[in-house]
């Protein structure tokens, strides 16, 4: 009778472990930035942000979720990253001689499936 209830309370916990990893998925949609190097023209930058946002569009699902920022505390399927929308964007900086650069930054929109953990 002791083994009975021994068994029936661990698997009534597992049971209750298992169901807490279980709730539905839901889709959540993020936004992120990459910022490239800077340079001298320009139109050198563009171009870097145009590869840039190529280099983005060629990844797929696990590639993307090593690049882009989302929470630790979520339960993600790494195989459900899409990119929904990437720009890019030149920015004038100062170095620390003092002059004058340009540096790409790209803005990537992307969507996952995530859960949380209880």
């Amino acid at each position: 009778m002791i083994k009975l209830a021994g068994l029936v309370s661990v698997v009534l916990f597992t049971s209750v472990a298992m169901a807490g990893g279980s709730g539905p998925y839901s889709k959540l949609i993020k936004s992120s930035t990459m910022a490239g190097n800077a340079y001298d023209s320009k139109a050198a930058a563009l171009e870097s942000g145009r590869m840039m946002i190529v280099d983005v569009n060629r990844m797929d699902s696990l590639e993307l979720s090593r690049n882009v920022f989302w929470s630790t505390n979520d339960q993600v399927d790494l195989n459900s990253f899409e990119l929904l929308n990437s720009q890019v964007q030149i920015e004038e900086i100062v170095t620390s001689e003092g002059a004058i650069a340009y540096q790409p930054v790209i803005s990537v929109s992307y969507e996952y499936r995530a859960r949380d953990r209880d």
